[in-house]
C-alpha cells in the first residue's frame, strides 16, 4: 500500500479513535494527568537540586538529568498504561472510572519502571551521541531514535495486558510492530498531522496574542488562552493516539475489530502470522 493510503487509514483511525473519545470523555484525562505530572515533577526536581546544591558538582549534574529522564518516562508511560487499559474498557462498551484505569496500571509498576530506565538509558546515549559531532551524531541520533520507537511502539500496551517483564516487552513489541508496520506507520503519520492542527489554533492565537499585546499582562494573557488552547489540542491528539494504538494491538493480537472501528482499516494487520 502507498504512503498516501498509509496516512489516510492514520486519518480514519484518527476519526474512530475521536468517536470513541467522544463516548468517554474521561479517556482526555490521562494525557493531561502526564502533562501536569510531568511538568510539577520537573519543577520540584529542579526546585530541589537548587536548594541542596546538586548543580555545584559534575556528579550532582547527572544525578538530577537521570533523575528527570526516569521520572519524566516513568510518568508518562503511567498514564499511558492507564489510558490503554481504559481505552480497551471502552471498546467493550464499559465506562471505567479514572480511578480505576490508574490502578490497573498500577498493577504492572515494576514492568513500567524497568522500561522507564530503559528509555532513560537510550535517551541519555542519543543526546551524548548527538553532541558528539554536529551532523554525523545528529543523524545517527535521528535514525536510531526513529528505529527505537518503531520498537517500542507497542511496548504499553503489551506491558498492561500481557503482563509481560523487561526483556519480553520489547520482543513481544517488536513482533506486533512486524505484523502491523503499514498501519502504524500510517496511524503514526495521520495522527501526527491531525494533533499538529488541533494545537495549531492555540499556537497561533498565542503569537497573535503577543504581537498584538506585548505588555507584561498582554504576555500572561496569551500564554493563558493561546497556551491553554494549545494543551488542549496536544492533549486530544495524545488521547486519540492511544485509543488508536490500543485498537491496532487489539486485532492484531486477537483478531478483534474493537467496537466503532472498521475492519478495512486493518487490511494486512497480522497477516504474516496467519
Amino acid at each position: 500500500m502507498a504512503l498516501g493510503s498509509r496516512i489516510g487509514t492514520g486519518w480514519r483511525l484518527a476519526g474512530r479513535s475521536a468517536g470513541v473519545l467522544r463516548r468517554n470523555p474521561r479517556l482526555a484525562v490521562f494525557p493531561l494527568t502526564s502533562g501536569v505530572a510531568t511538568a510539577v515533577f520537573v519543577a520540584t526536581a529542579f526546585g530541589a537540586a537548587g536548594v541542596t546544591g546538586a548543580f555545584d558538582s559534575d556528579g550532582g549534574v547527572v544525578a538530577v538529568v537521570v533523575g528527570l529522564y526516569v521520572g519524566t518516562a516513568f510518568l508518562v508511560a503511567f498514564c499511558n498504561a492507564a489510558l490503554t487499559w481504559a481505552a480497551r474498557e471502552t471498546f467493550r462498551g464499559q465506562s471505567p472510572s479514572v480511578g480505576a484505569a490508574f490502578r490497573a496500571a498500577s498493577r504492572h509498576l515494576p514492568s513500567l519502571f524497568a522500561w522507564a530506565i530503559v528509555s532513560a538509558v537510550v535517551g541519555i546515549t542519543l543526546r551524548a551521541i548527538e553532541e558528539s559531532s554536529e551532523i554525523g551524531g545528529a543523524m545517527v541520533t535521528a535514525l536510531v531514535s526513529l528505529g527505537w520507537t518503531a520498537l517500542t511502539y507497542f511496548v504499553v500496551p503489551v506491558v498492561v495486558f500481557e503482563d509481560a517483564g523487561p526483556r519480553s516487552m520489547f520482543e513481544e513489541s517488536g513482533r506486533l510492530l512486524r505484523e502491523t508496520w503499514g498501519e502504524t506507520v500510517g496511524a503514526e503519520l495521520g495522527l501526527g498531522v491531525v494533533t499538529f492542527l488541533l494545537a495549531l489554533p492555540g499556537v497561533v492565537l498565542t503569537i497573535g496574542m503577543l504581537v498584538a499585546f506585548p505588555d507584561g499582562n498582554g504576555v500572561l494573557l496569551a500564554l493563558a488562552v493561546g497556551g491553554g488552547l494549545t494543551l488542549v489540542g496536544f492533549v486530544v491528539g495524545t488521547a486519540l493516539e492511544g485509543v488508536a494504538k490500543t485498537a491496532l494491538y487489539r486485532y492484531a493480537r486477537e483478531e478483534s475489530v474493537a467496537d466503532g472501528f472498521d475492519e478495512s482499516l486493518f487490511d494486512g494487520v497480522g497477516a504474516e502470522s496467519r
